[in-house]
């Protein structure tokens, strides 16, 4: 237990943050710079739903040969900053914990902490996930 594994860049850029939204969350906080503006944000922002998205494409580049299944439960998610046009995202993550799934020999669930971080070092969503893996095999 208490592996980190840490890395990656994801780019957000201004026209990738408004294609995410027009397909999956048209607001004017992601869509209009104008409108964004005067909302709580101050300005236009990607959607929590393309953060998230950015985190599960560092997650899969971070872990090549884990033999990831399936995640299972995602808990404790928090968006903790908007991110921008130019922010450039990495992610840190943590392993809390392995245990066998009773069910289904061969397979288990690891639980991790994760950190999903701007260019500046500012954590912009965190949770904790337990993901399925297939066990190696003696493990």
């Amino acid at each position: 237990m208490g592996a980190v594994v840490e890395g990656g860049a994801f780019p957000f850029e201004l026209g990738e943050i408004k294609r995410f939204a027009g397909v999956f969350d048209p607001r004017p906080t992601h869509l209009d710079e104008a409108a964004a503006a005067a909302t709580f944000f101050n300005g236009l922002a990607a959607s929590g739903a393309h953060t998230f998205a950015a985190w599960a494409r560092l997650y899969w580049d971070l872990t090549p040969g884990w033999a990831n299944q399936a995640g299972t439960d995602i808990s404790r998610m928090r968006l903790l900053r908007p991110v921008r046009p130019g922010d450039t995202l990495s992610l840190r993550f943590e392993v809390l914990d392995k245990k066998p799934y009773p069910l289904k020999p061969g397979f288990g669930f690891v639980d991790m902490d994760h950190d999903l971080r701007n260019q500046h070092g500012k954590t912009v969503l965190r949770m904790t996930c337990r993901i399925m893996i297939e066990l190696r095999p003696g493990a």
